[in-house]
């Protein structure tokens, strides 16, 4: 298969986890390159945050997990909308970010934990989140198991999560310049997640979160594309004059790059 086409194939497959504006505050590329671009490309006026934040239907004394909270900007961009006397526990597999999300978000407690084993007493939580992880979990039917174990009956489970044309046009463009991305394990996207989520829970419902970007300036973009590994980083030292070349060249074109954005989110309950 030629170089591109492989390229292609590769971009409608994988998740755009560790590449995936709307991952902000998590793992992988550099959270502030992320921030930067998207907040200066994004043409959708209503915050992917504050949209997760409308399905949640908290209550008040409701208690609630994250799973994989990152800095903790799900409650950061909400902190006006969260009601009182909640118990909410924040974890995450990393002690940095948990201790990041500990010096942000007031009125919660924090757990360094990470599926497939949460390590929480049965029936714990009456919601459960676990935003843009689900794709970097190897045993993933596993770890869903344990959400459902942690969570009381009739409670709620809500994942957000990618579509396969998740930043398509930059994954090609690096494509161009010999620059890969390993892929996660086997992916969990818009498109397949909901098969994966019916033999552990019932009432699955996708939403889909409606956005693209579109960038004028071709620094914020190589910016963010050295911030995605070593081996980008260095590619855009060497060939950053080639790389601007080309974006300007689409820009000049088209009046902008514009990029493919696929978000959406799941929700599901136990019965």
């Amino acid at each position: 298969m030629h170089q591109r086409e492989a390229a292609e194939d590769h971009a409608k497959r994988r998740p755009s986890g560790a590449v995936g504006l709307g991952a902000e505050g998590k793992h992988g590329h550099d959270d502030a390159e992320a921030h930067q671009i998207d907040e200066h490309g994004q043409e959708q006026d209503y915050g992917l945050q504050r949209w997760i934040f409308d399905r949640l239907a908290l209550a008040s004394g409701q208690r609630v997990l994250e799973v994989a909270c990152g800095t903790g900007s799900l409650w950061l961009e909400n902190h006006d909308r969260i009601p009182p006397l909640g118990i909410h526990v924040l974890s995450d597999s990393s002690i940095n970010m948990v201790a990041t999300a500990r010096s942000s978000v007031a009125h919660s407690s924090y757990v360094a934990c990470a599926l497939p084993d949460l390590g929480f007493a049965d029936e714990s939580f009456g919601l459960v989140i676990a935003n843009h992880i689900l794709y970097h979990v190897a045993e993933r039917e596993r770890g869903l198991r344990d959400i459902r174990r942690v969570l009381r009956q009739g409670g709620s489970f809500v994942a957000a999560t990618n579509g396969q044309g998740h930043l398509r046009e930059i994954l090609l463009l690096m494509s161009d310049f010999e620059i890969d991305y390993a892929g996660a394990s086997p992916p969990f996207t818009l498109e397949n997640g909901e098969e994966q989520l019916h033999p552990v829970f019932e009432d699955v419902q996708r939403h889909e979160y409606v956005d693209s970007l579109r960038i004028t300036d071709p620094e914020l973009l190589l910016g963010y594309i050295a911030s995605v590994s070593a081996r980008a980083k260095a590619v855009v030292e060497t060939r950053g004059k080639e790389m601007r070349s080309a974006i300007e060249t689409r820009i000049g074109r088209e009046g902008a790059f514009y990029v493919t954005k696929s978000t959406g989110a799941f929700s599901a309950r136990r019965e």
